[in-house]
């Protein structure tokens, strides 16, 4: 791991381009920065996209792995000077890998369009920024357009509820499969198991709430952060649903 970037995680401060004293904190941890990076390698992504900037903890580990394939990464943040003081830009300085970030600091709605119409394509994508579903469901629509087949995106903060209801429908999308997770899939506690058995009742369908007839341990999300690959073309027909 780039000794910037171990330095960090273990101190939990920085010193930026101003000489002040960073005191970074709601970071990603080191372990969720092994498994993106795992993810990158095994994968042999070049081209990454991500959502969210903060301190840039996430992006650094991104950086690094990208970086070591040849790549380059896209971050969009809107806050990231009016929030952050442009302390993650500043950490990918120090770590010497700015020539290899392209940022925006715009909204997600506005990039998003803009990147599909000069027809970017990315096989790794993180999303670590708002946890509300109409948010999530827009970004999701235009970065289903943007990744290659086999590409990854992956979902930090899935037990907040509104990432983790959009996760359990995009995991039922015929062209979408659970790659992995951090830490693994939580098997469900006893209740939730014998509620579990209640659906083989007659009807059970029509009294029993969807997220016990299909759990989400079952979906494969029940983790901090969910990675899906990108199987094939989107081939469903207009009129396709799925109880989520």
């Amino acid at each position: 791991m780039n000794p910037v970037l171990e330095s960090v995680i273990s101190t939990k401060t920085f010193v930026n381009g101003k000489n002040e004293t960073i005191t970074i904190h709601s970071e990603t941890s080191k372990e969720k920065c092994v498994f993106l990076q795992q993810l990158i390698s095994k994968n042999k992504c070049k081209r990454s996209l991500e959502i969210g900037f903060a301190y840039g903890i996430s992006t650094l580990a991104i950086l690094e792995e990208i970086t070591s394939n040849g790549g380059c990464h896209f971050v969009i943040d809107k806050f990231q000077t009016l929030d952050w003081g442009g302390n993650g830009l500043e950490l990918v300085k120090k770590a010497g890998y700015i020539d290899s970030l392209e940022f925006e600091e715009e909204y997600c709605y506005s990039v998003l369009p803009k990147l599909l119409e000069q027809g970017r394509i990315f096989d790794f994508v993180y999303i670590d920024s708002t946890k509300q579903l109409d948010w999530l469901l827009m970004n999701f629509f235009y970065i289903d357009k943007l990744l290659s087949i086999n590409g990854i995106i992956v979902f930090d903060d899935v037990p907040f509820p509104g990432i983790r209801k959009l996760l359990r429908y995009i995991v039922q999308f015929p062209n979408y499969s659970v790659h992995s997770q951090f830490p693994s899939n939580k098997p469900p506690s006893s209740a939730r198991r014998l509620a579990g058995i209640l659906k083989l009742l007659p009807g059970a369908k029509h009294i029993i709430k969807e997220e016990i007839l299909n759990s989400d341990f079952k979906l494969g999300i029940n983790a901090s952060a969910v990675a899906l690959i990108k199987i094939g073309e989107d081939t469903r027909n207009w009129e396709w649903h799925k109880p989520f």
